[in-house]
């Protein structure tokens, strides 16, 4: 039962690595200019749990312990939340891209969206 958690955990780690590669990838040329590492700290975040995530697929369809993956997995899975908020901050946006895209497609737009 435990495998089974935290295979559905990797799994989640591989989507949402997928939506923070393609968040990084919608802030401006101008934006990633004046906070270039942070950027590619962002992007590099979201390609780790992309790798972590299938990793750790593959180490529980090995049948290896899921303990050993247990400390990898929450630490990596921190990673890219850090960095986006060290990245507003340095920016200073209130919400990222593809929430501003979300909310203006789901009509929840207010006069603070950028």
């Amino acid at each position: 039962m435990l495998a089974v958690i935290y295979g559905l955990f990797s799994l989640v780690l591989v989507l949402g690595g997928g939506i923070v590669v393609y968040d990084s990838q919608l802030y401006t040329e101008a934006q990633r200019a004046r906070a270039p590492r942070l950027s590619q700290a962002y992007l590099g975040s979201g390609v780790l749990l992309i790798l972590v995530g299938a990793i750790g697929l593959l180490w529980i369809a090995s049948g290896r312990s899921v303990w050993t993956l247990n400390a990898v997995l929450v630490v990596v899975a921190a990673l890219p939340s850090l960095v986006q908020h060290l990245l507003h901050c340095r920016l200073d946006l209130d919400r990222s891209p593809l929430e501003n895209r979300i909310r203006s497609a789901t009509g929840r737009t207010t006069p603070n969206s950028e």
